[in-house]
């Protein structure tokens, strides 16, 4: 299958877990491993190794991932602004929420995380610079874990040779004749130097 193949999977597998990922009280699943995002990389994998009409390599499934949690990213991001509005207008904070991200990097600098933090906390009026952020960790997180997800299903799902189908496969193989080179037509054959026979005595 061509890259466009990889278009629809991604699609579904990205809306699925950005809505999952958004949603209050369903999203918490993305504490434990940022198991929507991961799932949402093996529904694409699935999806297009059930498609495609060969062998799906580990690569593809690794690009399949990553354009998957991009979806997923910015459909969170759409979603996440009404509900960062209406949090704003209650007179709650959207920074916990950048902070849980922060936390999922292993290694994010602390000295930056705190710079972050207290840019969003410092006022009010500053919805945008959130969506922003909040943007930009998802774009980051997503696509790497949802990888993970793709590579993963594509080793649990796909069982047919990577090579792809033999041409030729299936059906009987006659070779072409063989072609030799034209030769010059054959010589006339030598005339014979035997004399005639002579003529019968009349009775």
């Amino acid at each position: 299958m061509n890259q466009e193949g990889m278009l629809k999977p991604a699609l579904i597998g990205g809306v699925l877990l950005g809505i999952l990922s958004v949603v209050p009280v369903i999203s918490l699943g993305n504490c434990l491993c940022c198991a929507w995002v991961i799932g949402g990389g093996v529904l694409s994998s699935y999806l297009y190794v059930k498609g495609s009409p060969v062998g799906v390599t580990l690569g593809r499934g690794v690009a399949l991932g990553m354009l998957t949690g991009a979806i997923g990213a910015l459909v969170d991001t759409v979603f996440s602004i009404p509900l960062q509005l209406l949090l704003s207008r209650l007179g709650m904070g959207a920074s916990q929420e950048i902070q849980q991200m922060m936390e999922q990097i292993p290694q994010f600098p602390p000295e930056l995380k705190r710079a972050v933090l207290s840019v969003l906390a410092g006022g009010k009026g500053i919805s945008f610079l959130v969506v922003v952020v909040g943007a930009l960790f998802k774009l980051a997180i997503y696509s790497v874990v949802a990888m993970i997800g793709g590579a993963l299903g594509v080793a649990i799902f796909e069982k047919r040779d990577k090579r792809g189908p033999t041409p030729g496969a299936g059906t009987f193989y006659q070779p072409p004749p063989p072609s030799f080179p034209q030769s010059n037509p054959p010589p006339n054959p030598p005339e014979s130097n035997q004399a005639p026979p002579p003529d019968e005595p009349q009775a």
